[in-house]
């Protein structure tokens, strides 16, 4: 296996490499697999590229090295987009899966024409309708090139969407000898279908037999460039539109109002983020991301993918970013995100730690890695900020690194809070280290007081709670964080909490209902209760009148900062 992975070094720096120095990984053990993909997972692009392209092709469908080349390749693609190319020749066009928001995404940002060309083309040739939109969309750009290969994939696709769309097309300006031959050939082609029923169709309709297509009449002067979607708010447009502008409301009711309008309607919270991408009032992008992260519309994973990439948004925005992130199930790829877990704000960073636990690929472990082993403070810093978010699954992966256990033994030993101790003893136990597990179990014991103030945290998303513990942590006390508020009041009954932490939205519960229930337990000048929240541009006034009815202390910002935490209880 040394000598193997030696070599593989060696090609990776010299880039030499060719078929018969890379076959021999075709038939490596568990082992040696897993050194490999560690070193591929950080080879430059060009070798990457060709190592990946050599044994995608080479390796059968079975090959239990192959998903993990694949999700190596869609991780890579997520920053270089010509990895796509590799992923669009092995994806079944009929299960396309996780290429789809990628390469969707690709095609609205891409400017580079030749890779462009090459999807336009490799989209034709293996009859992917699911592109059908996009590609027709480029039929109305300035770029010639791009508009004939666009046409030319529409045809080779062939289906009856195609035929639907170049017939549209054929009624704008953007009418050209390419779109009437074209359509000419495709009806050509179903005409001889119907004449020859027996003969199969080398391409054939995935929506069933041809039938004689009848067009949306589109006048040719105002042609969009796609089909306009049809959106569940369109027949209730001024409810919708009022909820949208309700979201930055400086009344905290009318927010409350917005969020059960939105809180099951999935496709018009992905729609108004789509139309408010944006916007430049931060409250309603805030509130849309939590609303994002609520009800989990799949269509919007490209335009999470195209907030990822904007250099300028505000902290509290790529919290809110990245929070809704850590909530998809099954993320196709948290690549483009690794590079915000070392950001100098650490809530931003804890909140990137939590969508990245939430798909830990074989690239997302290396390049973490990577910068652990740095030997720079930062190195230190991610290590412990890790810890301190709990992303078990992450720390699991990276137990292999000797840096990362290091900085984490001596971090646990000394100032590591409970909740952390106990993510470690966790994973211990179920790689079956009972020895060192018992040993973190008696530092726990040794470190845990009876005396120690608890505060309750109540939130339904973990990097709020990952967050204002490690706060509460920082200033002397325990934290008990609790993600709905029927699991906190079971522990509030049994225990006088020293102070309470939430939102102004907890699940479905607002914050109102929530303190009428705790002030039936304990006077606010027994139990601070304090809302800590993103939300800002709040009538002042008008909050404080809210406050005061409902018994709530105050109000922080977030993340609240040590002071307040520290004279919570007095």
């Amino acid at each position: 296996m040394a000598s193997f992975i030696t070599e593989f070094k060696r090609m990776i720096k010299t880039g030499e490499i060719n078929s018969n120095t890379l076959s021999p990984i075709l038939n490596l053990d568990e082992a040696q697999q897993q050194a490999m993909i560690e070193q591929l997972a950080l080879a430059p692009d060009t070798i990457a590229y060709d190592i990946l392209f050599f044994l995608m092709n080479t390796m059968g469908p079975t090959h239990p090295l192959r998903p993990r080349l694949y999700q190596l390749t869609l991780d890579r693609a997520h920053i270089n987009f010509k990895f796509s190319l590799i992923l669009i020749n092995h994806t079944n066009p009929e299960r396309p899966g996780p290429i789809i928001h990628l390469i969707k995404h690709i095609l609205s940002k891409e400017t580079d024409t030749d890779l462009l060309k090459e999807i336009f083309r490799a989209a034709g040739r293996l009859g992917m309708e699911f592109f059908v939109d996009d590609l027709a969309e480029f039929v109305f750009y300035n770029d010639l090139e791009l508009r004939k290969e666009a046409v030319t994939a529409m045809e080779r696709i062939g289906t009856n969407k195609a035929v639907q769309r170049l017939e549209q097309i054929a009624k704008t300006d953007k009418c050209d000898l390419d779109v009437l031959d074209a359509l000419a050939f495709l009806k050509g082609k179903r005409k001889a279908i119907s004449i020859h029923p027996s003969r199969k169709s080398p391409k054939p309709s995935r929506s069933g037999p041809s039938q004689p297509i009848t067009p949306k009449p589109v006048p040719i002067e105002s042609a969009p460039p796609h089909p306009t979607t049809s959106h569940p708010a369109t027949s209730h447009q001024d409810p919708y539109k009022n909820n949208v502008r309700l979201l930055a409301s400086p009344h905290i009711e009318d927010r409350f109002n917005a969020f059960d309008y939105f809180s099951d309607k999935s496709p018009e919270v992905a729609e108004a983020l789509h139309d408010n991408l944006n916007t430049q009032t931060p409250d309603l992008l805030e509130n849309l991301l939590i609303l994002i992260g609520r009800t989990i519309p799949r269509e919007s994973l490209g335009d999470l993918l195209t907030l990822t990439e904007k250099k300028d948004l505000k902290n509290s925005i790529r919290f809110s970013l990245y929070t809704a992130l850590s909530h998809y199930p099954g993320l196709e790829s948290t690549a483009p995100i690794v590079k915000a877990v070392t950001d100098p704000a650490v809530f931003v960073s804890m909140a990137a730690i939590r969508a990245l636990d939430t798909h830990c690929s074989d690239y997302v472990v290396a390049e973490i890695r990577k910068k652990i082993e740095s030997g720079t403070t930062a190195g230190e810093t991610l290590t412990t900020t890790i810890l301190d978010t709990c992303a078990s699954r992450l720390i699991d992966a990276l137990m292999a690194s000797d840096t990362f256990s290091y900085i984490s033994s001596n971090y646990l030993e000394s100032s590591a809070p409970l909740r952390a101790i106990d993510t470690w003893i966790s994973i211990l136990e179920n790689r079956k280290q009972t020895a060192t597990a018992k040993k973190l179990a008696r530092i726990r014991e040794s470190r845990s007081r009876a005396d120690q103030p608890v505060v309750v945290v109540i939130h339904q998303s973990a990097p709020y709670t990952d967050v204002v513990s490690k706060l509460i942590h920082g200033c002397g006390f325990c934290a008990r964080t609790f993600s709905a508020p029927q699991e906190a009041f079971e522990f509030i009954v049994s225990e006088k909490p020293a102070g309470i932490i939430t939102d102004f939205f907890v699940r479905q519960m607002r914050i109102t209902d929530l303190a009428v229930e705790i002030r039936e337990l304990y006077p606010a000048e027994e139990v601070p209760l304090m809302i800590s929240s993103l939300q800002q541009h709040l009538d002042k006034s008008h909050l404080a009148l809210m406050l005061k009815t409902y018994g709530i202390n105050g109000f922080w910002e977030f993340p609240p900062k040590p002071g307040r935490l520290k004279a919570l209880t007095g």
